[in-house]
């Protein structure tokens, strides 16, 4: 009775908060560039890992980074997934060393998944694909300029996944691509008796995405198990509107002596790279894990504002492992999960320095902890992960940020499918 009074309160919390996801959980001028930065969606138990998940293959956690995964979960079972993060970035200024400090925190994802039968189950959830906020300014010929963005993309996807045969699933996501990125500049003039303007950006997008996943275990022996996993994700042409706007503003008026504005179609213009994704887990007794995966984005051929010279190609390499000393002791700190992870990422972003004429590539690197806390009547976890992050660029150093990122997942498992014989 107490676990599902839980279930509800958590669902009802939830939902009534998933707003909350398309709101800013950034605040990096890097998310100028591109669609802003990418998330990649690592749930609780990968967070904590490096963000591994191509080869992550469990019953009692949902693992939306290979969809393939979905049908490890027995068919009594209803798992209910839902996060939040809360994170403080240092910045540094490499010309003039200016330094600053920022705190954000937001509802990341929330998901589901349930079984359709013996060996197929499905998922659903409301998951992140970008972030952009950033707020800074400088200074111009007769005057300074301010630069604010903020918004970014959501995806509410689907996803259904089949055991096809002894260790090998198939699996798939549909996703519905939603959301705004707004840019706007402010200049404001030196001189007296000169006009200010304001000039707004907004990308609208409205669209469909699929992901494609594949998994395969092989039982090496009593104790072992190797799982090896692969995603596939073709580029999708973004369909959608952007908004241009220019307003001119007279000193001694607030109204607006001159206005312009102009509306695009997306089609043909902006494009979603394809995305290729290998990995593997090596696993002993359930209770020693470890990992690795590779992801690579061909960002350099995809469209982006009518362009294909302005990103690069992201490469991402993660390992990240997990122990559980005994989960069948009575001991409550042997049946915690200890986990620890490592990633590097090439970034897609292609960053323009424009006072100095140069372009510079962004590089993360990033190492993560964690503790998976099992709730004691049941299989439900509470998943903590702290994860520190330096994010710059090559070959000039432009901005360095470094973060510390606090993640809470709660992942609710429950018997939802089993027929009572006694009341």
């Amino acid at each position: 009775m107490l676990k599902n009074k839980l279930l509800i309160v958590a669902l009802i919390s939830a939902f009534c908060g998933m707003e909350l996801i398309a709101q800013n959980n950034t605040n990096s001028p890097y998310s100028r560039y591109g669609y802003g930065i990418l998330d990649d969606n690592s749930f609780g138990m990968g967070r904590a890992m490096g963000g591994i998940g191509y080869g992550l293959r469990s019953s009692r956690q949902i693992n939306v980074k290979n969809p393939a995964s979905y049908a490890e979960m027995d068919s009594l079972t209803f798992l209910f997934d839902f996060g939040v993060n809360l994170q403080n970035v240092w910045m540094k200024e490499a010309p003039t060393g200016a330094k600053e400090s920022q705190i954000n925190g937001n509802l990341e994802y929330i998901a589901m998944q349930f079984p359709l039968g013996k060996n197929v189950a499905a998922s659903v959830g409301l998951l992140p694909f970008s972030y952009v906020g950033y707020s800074y300014g400088g200074t111009i010929a007769n005057g300074a300029v301010s630069r604010l963005g903020e918004g970014g993309i959501n995806q509410v996807y689907g996803g259904l996944s089949v055991n096809v045969y002894r260790g090998f699933s198939l699996g798939a996501n549909i996703s519905y691509l939603f959301g705004n990125i707004v840019h706007d500049n402010y200049i404001i003039p030196s001189a007296e008796n000169s006009s200010s303007s304001v000039s707004e950006y907004k990308l609208h997008v409205s669209d469909f995405h699929f992901d494609f996943g594949a998994q395969y275990t092989q039982k090496l022996n009593e104790k072992d198990k190797f799982t090896i996993g692969a995603v596939y994700s073709p580029r999708k042409t973004l369909l959608g509107h952007e908004y241009s706007s220019r307003q001119v503003y007279d000193d001694s008026s607030s109204v607006p002596q001159q206005e312009g504005a102009d509306t695009l179609t997306l089609k043909g213009r902006y494009d979603i790279a394809s995305t290729y994704g290998l990995g593997f887990t090596f696993s002993r007794n359930n209770l020693f894990t470890v990992g690795a995966d590779v992801t690579f984005q061909d960002w350099k051929d995809a469209r982006f504002a009518g362009r294909t010279d302005v990103l690069n190609n992201r490469l991402k390499i993660s390992v990240g492992g997990e122990y559980i000393p005994d989960y069948l002791s009575r001991s409550y700190h042997k049946r915690m999960r200890y986990r620890a992870g490592a990633f590097y990422n090439q970034s897609y972003l292609r960053i323009n320095d424009a006072a100095n004429g140069t372009t510079a590539n962004m590089r993360e690197a990033g190492v993560s902890c964690g503790l998976g806390l099992p709730i004691r009547s049941d299989k439900s976890v509470v998943n903590f992960a702290l994860e520190y992050v330096n994010r710059n660029t090559t070959p000039q150093t432009l901005i360095t940020e470094n973060y510390l990122r606090i993640s809470v997942s709660l992942t609710f498992n429950e018997f939802w499918f089993f027929k009572r014989q006694f009341e």
